[in-house]
């Protein structure tokens, strides 16, 4: 009897499949809900590149604004990225321009390079 109640009380206890826990995005969805500026980033990029579920450039856009606007960067780089290739937003290289400037301001290597790209038309 012993026996089997230690061995119910230690399933209890064991970690359960990854299933019935809290996915990466679910979590880095949260933190990015009550204003986590590195969460914000990181769902972007997630969704950007089909990270935790399929891609999906429309909500990859809204979290790189978000926190794009708050001087972030890299997030910055990736809007400027998205504007250039008219994913999630139409293509506009006023735009894209314009944030991969901010970027580069910053002294964004990534930045500059794909400015150069969008300045000789290899987009």
């Amino acid at each position: 009897m012993k026996r089997t109640l230690l061995f119910v009380l230690a399933l209890a206890v064991i970690p359960v499949g990854v299933d019935a826990q809290v996915s990466d995005l679910e979590q880095t969805h949260a933190l990015a809900e009550q204003g986590n500026a590195l969460a914000q980033y990181d769902l972007g990029a997630m969704y950007h590149n089909g990270l935790g579920g399929p891609k999906d450039y429309v909500e990859a856009v809204l979290w790189y604004r978000l926190v794009a606007e708050q001087g972030d960067a890299y997030a910055q780089t990736g809007l400027g990225f998205l504007y250039a290739i008219g994913e999630g937003v139409p293509e506009d290289y006023v735009f894209a321009y314009m944030w991969l400037n901010f970027a580069v301001a910053q002294v964004i290597i990534r930045a500059q390079g794909s400015q150069s790209r969008l300045a000789i038309g290899l987009f």
